[in-house]
């Protein structure tokens, strides 16, 4: 009798359970199906053909409500980068404003043109008993100069003065007739012309036709480091570009290969609904598959997100448009690779020849050599001799004083020499350790340079050689989880598996074709990161930078 008790009791405990358990089963298609659980029945979905409620419609995705997406290829995005890339337009102007300071650099060749004109009025000073009625100084003066090659200066001067003198001078002597004081009154007026030519050339400090030329000197290599930048510039804007174009592929791949894992998901679906209505499969296994049918399409959602926000990053980088309408992009997604054989060696040298980095620090040391002369050049004393030889003329009438400085009858010469020298020069010492110190510091960047680049170019290449490998592993992953997955469905139509197990196998795939997309698009990016080290990047994709 205690036995026969629990029986009953166990019977009446799995009873229950099955109830339960089709109680959930229910629920989770009434769910999957759109219908509520509760008392009050939902409408019904809509049927198939076969008569089995089927799955409704995923929601529209961000691509609807995105707009058309653009279709654009990586040439057009390049072309369209290299026309309006706000990097490459600035540096073009930094060019166009080195090139503006070497115009500012020539008027050192130009003649200096200065006049003056004087003029002054004197009436009635009292000098003792003479009085100046009228003093009337007029002059003018011109001068033409311009440095010369050598530091010196060559100055014409050409100057004309007029004086126009009156005076009154009373004697003691007293004149009979009126019993004043005689008066004596004399008026006069002179001219003079000068013309001269002053050479001023310094015999140490300043003299050289280097110094003469620092400055162009100086802004031509600043022109050619403005050069070297936009290479710079045009480098990483390109392989921005480029690398935020893969990153578009590697989304729209991502989206691609989710979407038909949701494909497969959807058709384990439709034969395990088959299998169940016959009777072949537990309706337990439906859920499984339900769930997986939901995660899938999340997926979906989200990788359509992310070819959304990588289209608008791809925008952004090229500069186009970014607005109603104007959100998505469409590229091709050709993953194809040229297998070509890298050796670290080479191409290592080869970036050290191509870098314009690296030749703006060769430039802005030529620069550093030429400010350590120039100061150098202020050690010297300062020593100037100066010469200057002209005619004079003078006369009442300036025509007369003219005739005079056209005869040469009265010719001037003066000389001079100017010797200045501090005693300390901590000052120019100063300067000059500072610009020694300054070439030292461009020295020790090149070295930190190279090795940059040594790193970068090693780094890329074994980068782009683990992809190679990534990439045969994965299609060996991939190749292998087909194979599992047709095993694990032949088991699960036997009846030895569930679709849990298959699932598993197909997202095994799925995973499988995503590290593929990965390795794919990782070998192209260290590929680019090569080229743009050995300057092959621009030739590679037919840009040119003027």
């Amino acid at each position: 009798m205690r036995f026969a008790r629990l029986a009953c009791v166990l019977f009446a405990l799995i009873g229950f359970s099955s109830r339960g358990e089709a109680d959930v089963l229910g629920r989770a298609l009434k769910a999957a199906t759109g219908q509520p659980g509760g008392s009050t029945p939902a409408p019904a979905p809509p049927a198939s053909s076969s008569g089995r409620p089927s799955t409704p419609p995923p929601p529209p995705g961000l691509t609807e409500w995105a707009g058309e997406p653009r279709a654009t290829t990586l040439p057009e995005l390049l072309q369209l980068t290299v026309r309006q890339s706000p990097a490459l337009q600035n540096a073009k102007l930094d060019i166009a404003i080195a090139e503006a300071r070497i115009q500012q650099t020539w008027a050192r060749n130009d003649w200096l043109l200065k006049a003056q004109a004087s003029g002054s009025r004197v009436n009635d000073v009292p000098q003792g008993s003479t009085t100046i009625n009228k003093d009337l100084r007029l002059g003018g003066s011109a001068d033409v100069s311009r440095l010369l090659p050598t530091g010196g200066t060559i100055d014409v001067h050409v100057d004309t003065q007029y004086e126009f003198l009156r005076t009154t001078t009373t004697t003691d002597t007293i004149n009979p007739l009126t019993g004043k004081p005689l008066v004596f009154s004399s008026a006069g007026s002179v001219w003079t012309d000068n013309v001269n030519v002053q050479l001023t050339q310094p015999l140490f400090r300043g003299r050289g036709r280097e110094l003469f030329d620092a400055n162009e000197a100086r802004a031509t290599l600043a022109r050619d480091v403005a050069v070297l930048a936009r290479r710079v510039a045009a480098i990483q804007t390109v392989q921005s570009v480029i690398s935020a174009y893969w990153d578009l592929v590697l989304a729209e791949q991502t989206v691609a290969i989710t979407q038909g894992s949701l494909a497969l998901a959807r058709e384990r679906l439709r034969v395990t609904q088959i299998g169940a209505d016959g009777g072949k499969v537990p309706r337990s296994e439906i859920p499984a598959v339900l769930q997986i049918i939901a995660t899938r399409e999340e997926d979906v959602l989200n990788g359509e997100l992310g070819v959304l926000n990588a289209s608008i990053i791809l925008r952004r980088t090229t500069g186009m448009p970014i607005g109603t309408g104007e959100l998505g992009l469409r590229v091709a997604t050709d993953l194809e690779t040229r297998d070509q054989p890298f050796e670290v060696g080479p191409l290592v040298e080869r970036a050290y020849t191509a870098s314009p980095e690296l030749a703006q620090l060769a430039k802005q040391d030529k620069s550093a050599t030429i400010d350590i002369e120039v100061t150098e050049n202020g050690l010297l004393p300062q020593l100037d001799a100066a010469l200057k030889v002209g005619p004079t003329g003078t006369a009442g009438s300036f025509g007369d004083a003219a005739s005079n400085l056209a005869k040469f009858g009265s010719i001037s010469v003066e000389g001079s020499l100017t010797f200045s020298q501090s005693l300390g020069r901590n000052e120019v010492l100063g300067r000059t350790r500072e610009q020694r110190e300054l070439k030292h510091k461009i020295a020790v960047n090149a070295i930190d340079l190279r090795a940059q680049i040594a790193q970068t170019m090693s780094r890329s290449v074994a980068q782009l050689e683990l992809a190679k490998r990534r990439v045969t592993l994965s299609q060996r992953a991939i190749d292998l989880a087909n194979e599992n997955t047709k095993i694990e469905t032949d088991r699960f139509n036997l009846g030895k598996s569930t679709n849990f197990d298959v699932l598993n196998r197909l997202e095994e795939l799925r995973q499988a074709e995503l590290r593929k997309a990965q390795a794919l698009i990782d070998w192209h990016k260290a590929e680019v990161a090569i080229q743009s080290l050995t300057g092959d990047l621009l030739p590679a994709y037919g840009l040119t930078i003027d």
